[in-house]
């Protein structure tokens, strides 16, 4: 995932521009509800996981390679 102008995205092909984290599905979903993520990419304001969260919910995960299956 990167951040980019303050939204959490899902970035698979690791090509967006932007601080990005690797974070399993279980700690990314905690991550957006208790809005942690400003932490991890250092930003001062809270940024907008919806995304991340809908692409998640979406999409089923691998988390020992982090590719989709």
């Amino acid at each position: 995932m990167v951040c980019v102008e303050g939204r959490v995205l899902p970035d698979p092909h690791r090509s967006l521009p932007g601080r990005g984290a690797w974070v399993h599905r279980t700690c990314a979903v905690r991550a957006v509800e208790r809005g942690a993520f400003h932490w991890a990419f250092r930003r001062d304001e809270p940024v907008d996981g919806s995304e991340l969260l809908t692409y998640i919910n979406n999409y089923e995960m691998d988390a020992k390679d982090m590719t989709l299956k």
